[in-house]
């Protein structure tokens, strides 16, 4: 059973990425309206404040942000090989993936439009919404597993939840990023995420095999 869940939520993101990815490269195609339908109410509420937070959620996202945290976690013993190498890992895929293999395969231009902060390369999928739903993902898969106390559970799967969330929603505020763009890092992340979980369970089998 364990093992069957992360392969079919690969399997299930897989697809609904390549048809995201379908819809969002064709000409012609619904996307671009979906698009600013769904970004014109979160138009209406800009404002300094608002854009100041959005782009201090954007400052705190980025992978290398995350790094120092892991790093940590890879330094200490007793955090080293049970949270460190999974979150080092996990993240260091979603880096390379989004950010570097995925823009640059599909080369699509951000939207152009009422552009809050200056954003470089490509816009999907989104590298910010990629990686906070496989940093957060992880954090509260291990926080699930590790931990006994039940209100850190609930807590801190909330606050994945809302974390994940408000990153991409506030990459969609600075219009630096589509709907879609969205989207497509939030499927990207959790593909990354299950193959991770996948990986670890074989490996697990393997080991028990062989003791």
């Amino acid at each position: 059973m364990k093992t069957q869940k992360p392969i079919f939520i690969l399997i299930s993101t897989f697809v609904l990425f390549t048809a995201l990815t379908v819809l969002v490269v064709t000409e012609n195609a619904p996307v671009q309206a979906f698009n600013e339908a769904l970004y014109a109410p979160i138009s209406g509420f800009i404002t300094p404040f608002l854009t100041s937070v959005a782009s201090l959620i954007g400052g705190l996202t980025h992978w290398y942000t995350y790094a120092p945290i892991v790093l940590l976690l890879l330094i200490l013993p007793t955090t080293r090989r049970k949270v460190g190498l999974p979150l080092a890992l996990t993240l260091s895929a979603s880096a390379i993936l989004g950010p570097i293999i995925l823009k640059n395969i599909f080369a699509i231009e951000r939207p152009s439009v009422n552009q809050l902060i200056e954003p470089g390369g490509f816009g999907y999928p989104s590298g910010h919404s990629m990686n906070a739903l496989v940093f957060f993902g992880m954090c509260a898969i291990l926080v699930l597993r590790y931990s006994k106390k039940k209100a850190l559970r609930v807590g801190f799967t909330i606050f994945a939840v809302v974390s994940i969330l408000l990153v991409g929603l506030s990459r969609i505020y600075l219009g630096v990023h589509t709907v879609t763009d969205v989207l497509g890092g939030y499927l990207a992340g959790a593909a990354v995420l299950s193959a991770a979980l996948l990986i670890e369970n074989r490996l697990k089998q393997r080991r028990g095999d062989g003791a």
